[in-house]
Formats: C-alpha cells, sequence, structure tokens
C-alpha cells in the first residue's frame, strides 16, 4: 500500500511539472512574438532620432 502511495505522489508531481513547463514555454513563445514585434519599433525610432541629430548637427 505504502509502494502504491508512493508511486502516486511521484506521478502526481511529474503531471504538475510538466504542466508548469508547458505553461512557461507557451509564455515564452508569446513574449518572444512580442519581443520581436516590439524591435522592429524601436530600431524605427531609433533611425528616426538618428536622423533628426544629423539634421539637426547640419542646421547650426
Amino acid at each position: 500500500m505504502n509502494l502504491d502511495q508512493s508511486g502516486q505522489t511521484s506521478t502526481e508531481l511529474i503531471l504538475l511539472l510538466s504542466g508548469i513547463i508547458i505553461i512557461v514555454l507557451i509564455i515564452m513563445n508569446l513574449y518572444q512574438n512580442y519581443v520581436i514585434d516590439l524591435t522592429g519599433d524601436i530600431e524605427n525610432n531609433e533611425l528616426d532620432n538618428l536622423t533628426n541629430q544629423i539634421d539637426n548637427l547640419f542646421k547650426k
């Protein structure tokens, strides 16, 4: 009886950890997609700022 209970506890722990790992992987995938979309916006803003700074240097 004790061996069955130990096996059930181990199985429940494995299922719990597997569920947590799956949730973390899904969240990482969503975050990666968000960061990839955000980097395009950041690069465009940085390029615009650099262009404006260069233009301001030549205007002086």
